[in-house]
């Protein structure tokens, strides 16, 4: 079918294994949807002929790849698409980071020969140059064959990422969502001095983590968009947890005694005092100045006042400023000869400015901040006005049906275009690495999976009908690997899910480390024993996107799978039951893994009843520091634990799947962070981590 044969040049799959193993066929429809969000002139199956022609031409016309790669500093290739009865001298220019540069030259048929193919009634070949060994680092390759040139990145990059499992001593760490770590100072949510007075508690414990949601830069007036998932930018910071050293008004303490997040009133108090803030940092702008001519920090912050200025996403902006105008010159907007509010435009200028002080503070001491890259931006972000070449706007990244939530998932983000993002040479992606290993000791790769393939839903598809487009994964990998090693970040993969067979064996020949959930290895019967993580995972009990281990021991995840309408009746009896069976086969695992069977369980069911609470709580709370005393003893290089199990929060931060059915990521912490710092609950399990 010469539909399948376009989708499979064009690097889109046709049919995928899904999360039981089955086979799931895309639909023509969604084939032909996304080859179209592609670039390829395709309505109709019938159309595929003339476009995969049109597609191979293209190919060999480009002449040569937009990037290459080699590994520990090794010789390569280069591969050059000629025809193959021309004889033609050929240059090529390698030039380093530090602008030294090395020309080689010669005559086509010097050169071996790899690939044939007819195209435009002659036959072309693959000719293939050596090019030497060098220094770790971007090379920029600029080639020659006759009248035609072009330019490419080279990558030379280590195989594998600083701090790989097993070359680090164990360590552990907390994980909580920076909104949920409030006290009244701090109002609706919690900012970098909840995190830093966290970072204290653990380092003073004997511990190295502090985990959180990604901290990038969020819309909190119009639009509002507060998931930390679908971020304004992925090389920006959310002002909203800038730590503004000064006493709040009386609406922080006002915000702080509500049941959820009112993030606009959140960020309008707070945006008040950041405006008097950058105001006075402006009276003295050497160093803001030079920082804002960092990267695209101008920009970023001309981007926000306009939209600002506007009330409104960049989709519904005047036509002249949509369609992303030239970079404004800095000079220029602080003289007002821009359409950009110079006031504006000082507040995120400074606000970047101040996060990226804050976050680079937060490391003094000794403990290590664990980030979250994620998957993509939102539509209206930073990054799709500025570049918007790079994304494909027809589709979003999504995940199909699997355990987590049966319904598959429709993020809506933008993917990034396989293609034209690697003509670029990946330079977003470097980018958005580099801003996060400026503060990150270890970076988790959110949908790890998505190096080598994404989940993209046609618009107007359901979820469940979603194809996988392919992208370079040997690239990615390298561009990760030689910024991790630069920057002594550790890499973490997210690979639950649809996992394909070649990501385990990339992640563990590359030195990232997987996740073991704990939960999802729970015993189901007694006698079964607890999961062990490998000695290549970071262990962590549970995730944002689970239930707590409270909300899993009561079956409120049934519950809500019910209410959702993802089981029926009957399913959610049969799970109910499930979950009775299991509990006590937790329960006894836990101890004996534990070593705290016999007298010892009554000593430590005795401790945590210290702590108050019923004795189903008290089982759960015995059970869950069974788990993480086991995982702690286990391979792991890592334990993670979630604060909030500490006390047996039932609720979940977020129900995958959902938006305005479920509280996502607006829920606070049922106990306010000075409580947290003192909590005997809190204390038992960093205790359990640490021994």
């Amino acid at each position: 079918m010469t539909l399948h044969q376009l989708a499979a040049f064009a690097g889109v799959d046709v049919a995928y294994a899904g999360w039981r193993g089955e086979p799931v066929d895309a639909r023509p429809e969604a084939l032909i949807a996304v080859l179209a969000a592609l670039g390829h002139d395709v309505r109709s199956p019938d159309d595929a002929e003339a476009a995969l022609a049109a597609a191979r031409r293209a190919w060999w016309d480009a002449g040569a790849p937009p990037v290459i790669v080699t590994w520990d500093a090794g010789a390569g290739t280069f591969p050059l698409r000629v025809r193959a009865d021309r004889d033609d001298a050929w240059e090529l220019v390698i030039r380093d980071e530090a602008g030294v540069a090395v020309t080689l030259r010669g005559r086509l048929f010097e050169l071996p020969a790899t690939d044939h193919a007819d195209h435009d009634g002659a036959v072309w070949c693959a000719r293939t140059v050596t090019i030497p060994a060098s220094g770790l680092g971007y090379h920029d390759l600029r080639w020659r064959v006759g009248d035609a040139d072009g330019h490419a990145r080279w990558i030379a990059a280590p195989t594998r990422a600083h701090g790989a499992p097993g070359t680090d001593p164990k360590s552990w760490g907390v994980f909580a969502p920076l909104y949920a770590l409030r006290t009244e100072r701090s109002g609706g949510a919690g900012d970098l001095a909840e995190l830093r007075r966290l970072a204290e508690l653990v380092r003073g414990k004997g511990g190295r983590w502090v985990a959180t949601l990604p901290l990038l830069a969020a819309f909190l007036d119009e639009p509002c968009e507060p998931s930390p998932y679908a971020p304004a930018s992925r090389l920006a910071w959310n002002e909203l947890y800038l730590d503004l050293e000064r006493p709040s008004p009386p609406e922080a303490a006002a915000l702080f005694r509500q049941s959820h997040v009112d993030y606009r009133a959140q960020y309008r108090w707070r945006r008040a005092i950041l405006d008097e803030l950058a105001a006075a940092a402006w009276a003295q702008p050497a160093h803001l100045e030079a920082y804002a001519r960092l990267g695209e920090v101008a920009d970023y912050a001309a981007f926000r006042a306009l939209g600002e200025q506007h009330h409104a996403g960049w989709a519904a902006w005047p036509d002249a400023l949509r369609d992303a105008p030239p970079p404004f010159a800095i000079d220029d907007i602080l003289a007002g000869r821009t359409p950009v509010d110079p006031v504006r435009w000082r507040t995120h200028a400074y606000a970047q400015w101040a996060m990226d002080r804050q976050l680079a503070s937060l490391s003094d001491g000794g403990s290590s901040l664990y980030l979250d890259l994620p998957v993509g931006v939102s539509r209206d972000a930073f990054e799709v006005w500025r570049h918007r070449d790079a994304f494909v706007l027809g589709a979003g990244v999504g995940a199909p049906p699997d355990a987590l939530f049966l319904g598959g998932q429709g993020w809506g983000l933008p993917p990034l275009h396989p293609e034209r993002i690697r003509a670029r040479g990946w330079d977003h992606v470097i980018a958005c690495v580099r801003h996060h290993m400026r503060h990150a000791g270890m970076l988790r790769i959110d949908h790890v999976m998505g190096l080598y393939r994404l989940y993209w839903v046609p618009d107007g598809f359901a979820a469940t009908e979603g194809v996988y487009v392919r992208y370079a994964a040997d690239e990615l990998f390298a561009i990760l690997c030689l910024e991790s090693q630069r920057h002594a970040c550790a890499l973490v993969g997210e690979d639950l899910g649809t996992v394909p067979d070649a990501v385990p064996p990339a992640m563990r020949r590359h030195g990232l480390a997987g996740l073991h959930v704990a939960q999802f290895a729970l015993p189901g019967h007694l006698g079964q024993p607890l999961g062990d993580a490998a000695g290549t995972q970071v262990a962590c009990v549970n995730t944002h996107d689970t239930p707590t281990f409270a909300g899993w021991w009561r079956g409120h995840d049934i519950d809500d799978k019910l209410a959702l309408g993802l089981i029926t009746d009957e399913q959610a009896a049969r799970e109910r039951l499930e979950r009775i069976v299991a509990r006590p086969a937790v329960s006894a695992a836990a101890g004996e893994a534990a070593g705290i069977a016999g007298p010892a369980a009554a000593e430590a069911a005795a401790a945590v009843a210290a702590a108050g609470g019923a004795s189903e709580s008290e089982t759960a709370r015995a059970a869950l520091l069974g788990v993480v005393r086991h995982m702690a003893a286990g391979a792991a290089p890592v334990v993670l634990v979630t604060l909030e199990d500490a006390w047996l929060e039932p609720e979940p931060q977020n129900v995958p799947g959902t938006s305005h059915e479920r509280p996502n990521w607006r829920r606070p912490f049922s106990l306010g962070a000075d409580a947290i710092l003192h909590d005997p609950r809190v204390l038992a399990l960093l205790d359990a981590a640490k021994r």
